[in-house]
């Protein structure tokens, strides 16, 4: 026999040898041994949770973040359950995520024994097993890496019984690499896009998330500059063309009234890897007919959503390479939309410069709210979404410097994640602050995180757009005539809680409370600042009706 110890210490001793120093948890009988081993032994960090929805949130963003396997664990039965909601978002936004969760033990029905294999199955999630105590530095590893290379999350369940059975130690075979073949889409394909750009006299070039991860930006704005193209991106890209001058900023539901009037007037949209759903084309209304080339690494994700005139299968980053050369190849070149002024208009214009405040005394426009925080808080920031009525506001006046600066806890549409997505985005930048913007609905859902910030020193900013209530249903439901008094709770003390969780806080009411605390916590940090910001809740978002007519 080779070396052995229990099968906790060779399950932590494995994710050691393969490289992750971070967990995310909340920890029980099902896995405080195995995270004990993992801090105490390997020199690992665990970073706690109130609640195991959370630790799946903030392993979720941390993959989001460093583009790495993110790592949670919690306990068995009602431990893996209440991730449910949490699991299913990050399937949905198709994050690298292990789950290490306990399971009763075998062949045992007590009250905590659940079909962990059906309720992962049912959320999408996939479960890999620990075969036995001979094949586990294998297993952990496969784990691992179906998690990483599949983009998906993955539950290891480990029975109590099992944990505690010997296991051989061994170092892990590491990983063949990810920088796998990247496609090329056919010649004659290319061929007939240029085609296409050569008639086009107002082009946009449009980067999603799949442009972010084939690391896309350069080959994209080459062939932007190239052929006159303004830039833009879905939701899930944004940041990808921070800083750029023809930069229309993110494309859709939340986008800019200048990305409104012009996308319209475009004669042709190149799309890279982005999915084209009802928030990126606001259910095909920006689109209009206007002709659309699409290119996605997944030939059956063409045309899926939204009709294209052409569609090229490969990678974003080569096939804009390829689109590139071509053109070169023809002499092509062109000023394309950026002509007539347009460039020009790009350059002066201020989202923040084109709205009125229309906020009542006492309270404040969430638009001024945003709009204030970004000329305070420094370029190199970490934003972060929860969900809620208050998100059709901040977009247009929050910029980000990077795809990785921005982490919408929004895949599942589910309020009540951004605080714990704030955790894991601290965690995995901690050069950066991080703002984390939620409503008084999602903070109420999540309370708890706010000690996970404050007792671990997180440097996190939090605005909570506090409206007294649920806005979205308020103003749905209200002008149907509906009663709204059940989602309404009337206006709690945020700033209060907070003090007494331990972090430093303010109520909000206008722009000028925001510089003195704000200013003082960057000079300072050393944990969270959770704003209280008493928004108009007589303010509604514009595009809200329409996100319902759609289903939202």
């Amino acid at each position: 026999m080779g070396d052995q110890a229990p099968v906790y210490e060779v399950v932590a001793e494995t994710l050691a040898r393969l490289g992750h120093r971070t967990l995310f948890g909340l920890l029980g009988s099902g896995n405080f041994k195995l995270a004990d081993h993992f801090v105490r032994d390997h020199g690992g960090r665990c970073v706690w949770t109130r609640h195991e929805a959370a630790a799946v949130s903030a392993a979720h963003a941390y993959a989001h973040v460093t583009r790495q396997l993110g790592i949670a664990t919690v306990h068995q039965g009602p431990g893996f359950t209440n991730t449910l909601t949490s699991l299913t978002q990050a399937v949905k936004e198709r994050q690298p995520l292990l789950l290490v969760a306990g399971e009763t033990a075998r062949g045992q029905d007590v009250n905590q024994t659940i079909d962990l294999d059906a309720a992962a199955a049912a959320v999408g999630a996939a479960v890999e097993r620990v075969r036995s105590g001979s094949t586990v530095v294998q297993d952990v590893a496969r784990a691992a890496d179906r998690a990483q290379r599949g983009r998906i999350p993955v539950v290891l369940p480990l029975p109590i019984d099992l944990q505690e059975e010997p296991a051989e130690r061994g170092e892990p075979e590491a990983p063949w690499p990810l920088n796998t073949p990247r496609a090329r889409p056919a010649a004659a394909d290319v061929a007939a896009v240029a085609d296409l750009v050569e008639c086009s006299e107002r082009p946009v070039v449009l980067g999603g998330r799949g442009a972010v991860l084939a690391d896309a930006r350069a080959p994209l704005e080459a062939l932007a500059d190239r052929i006159g193209a303004l830039l833009s991106t879905s939701l899930l890209g944004n940041g990808l063309f921070a800083g750029h001058p023809a930069s229309l900023g993110v494309c859709g539901g939340y986008s800019s009234p200048l990305l409104e009037r012009l996308l319209p007037e475009a004669d042709l949209i190149l799309a890279f890897g982005a999915s084209l759903n009802q928030w990126t084309t606001m259910y095909g209304r920006l689109f209009g007919d206007t002709a659309l080339v699409q290119c996605d690494v997944e030939p059956l994700a063409i045309g899926r959503r939204q009709p294209a005139r052409l569609g090229l299968a490969g990678d974003a980053a080569e096939t804009a390479e390829a689109l590139l050369v071509e053109l070169e190849r023809r002499g092509y070149e062109s000023e394309g939309y950026r002509g007539g002024g347009v460039a020009d208009e790009l350059r002066a214009y201020s989202a923040a410069a084109e709205f009125t405040d229309e906020a009542r005394d006492g309270m404040i426009d969430p638009r001024t709210l945003v709009a204030t925080l970004d000329g305070l808080l420094p370029r190199e920031r970490t934003v972060v979404y929860d969900c809620g009525h208050w998100t059709w506001f901040p977009t247009p006046f929050l910029s980000v410097p990077d795809p990785a600066g921005f982490v919408p806890a929004q895949g599942f549409m589910s309020v009540g994640h951004g605080l714990a997505t704030a955790v894991g985005a601290a965690v995995a930048r901690p050069d950066r602050p991080v703002l984390a913007l939620t409503g008084d609905g999602g903070a109420m859902m999540a309370l708890g995180e706010l000690d996970s910030l404050a007792g671990q020193g997180l440097d996190v900013l939090v605005a909570i757009f506090n409206d007294a209530g649920y806005g979205a249903e308020v103003h749905h439901f209200g002008p149907m005539g509906r009663p709204t008094g059940m989602v309404e709770h009337g206006e709690r003390d945020f700033a209060a809680v907070a003090a007494a969780l331990g972090a430093r806080s303010a109520v909000v009411r206008s722009a000028g409370d925001l510089a003195g605390p704000v200013q003082s916590w960057l000079a300072a940090p050393g944990g969270p600042l959770v704003l209280d910001c008493k928004v108009d809740p007589t303010l509604v978002a514009e595009r809200l009706a329409e996100a319902f007519a759609g289903g939202a």
